[in-house]
């Protein structure tokens, strides 16, 4: 039979506290980091991430539309078939 030793686990609040300063360093360097490597200038980005946004939010009431086209479609196929029934 194998035993195991067990290892007394530290406190959990120090843990939570180093993960929580963990996180805020990488968003602080990821931030930092965004901003040297930016292809553009800021007004620029906003104005690209406006349109794909414009764009997107086009593409979606689109296929909502579309999916809400067939689905009549389906409910009055369904109608005409009880009818014929």
């Amino acid at each position: 039979m194998i035993y195991r030793r067990v290892q007394p686990s530290r406190d959990t609040g120090s843990r939570a506290a180093g993960f929580l300063v963990g996180c805020l360093a990488g968003m602080v360097v990821g931030a930092a980091v965004g901003v040297l490597m930016a292809p553009h200038r800021g007004d620029i980005t906003r104005r690209k991430l406006a349109r794909r946004a414009e764009e997107t939010k086009e593409q979606v009431v689109d296929r909502v539309e579309d999916l809400m086209v067939h689905r009549r479609g389906e409910e009055g196929a369904d109608v005409d078939e009880e009818a014929n029934s």
